[in-house]
């Protein structure tokens, strides 16, 4: 969370077109159940409906304000396809990843997804594509 709270205030200046910047933490099964049970929440799939049991997640509490429209969940990002492979390439190159547009939450706005990998402290500089793939403990996803 403090990562995320840094990356925020440093890139506050460039991110005035966009609707907001999402903290995702990677997660696995264990992990999430407790997180559920001691939030009293059901984390959800980017369909809505409740997250299916998987090897990991990346659950995130997502606010959007659009003129007058607020939306609240929490969200799998691993649960939608593109955002599942958007998150494994990110990984595996240490890249931002940016997708294609497209109709947002059923909210009636067009957005695009952008994600980068947040490694633990101690990885390497000349990690192998295996390390940074085990490495991430979040990501920073911007719509």
């Amino acid at each position: 969370m403090e990562t995320f709270g840094f990356y925020t205030r440093m890139t506050e200046f460039e991110r005035l077109l966009l609707n907001g910047v999402v903290y995702a933490q990677r997660d696995l099964q264990s992990e999430m159940d407790i997180f559920e049970s001691k939030q009293d929440w059901t984390i959800k799939t980017m369909k809505g409906e409740p997250s299916l049991e998987q090897d990991e997640y990346a659950h995130s509490l997502v606010i959007f304000f659009w003129e007058t429209v607020s939306h609240l969940e929490v969200l799998d990002m691993m649960s939608g396809e593109e955002d599942r492979e958007n998150i494994l390439r990110a990984r595996a190159t240490s890249n931002v990843v940016l997708t294609n547009p497209f109709r947002f939450l059923e909210l009636n706005h067009l957005g695009v997804v952008l994600t980068l990998p947040v490694y633990r402290m101690g990885l390497p500089a000349e990690a192998i594509e295996v390390e940074h793939i085990q490495a991430p403990a979040e990501y920073l996803v911007e719509l």
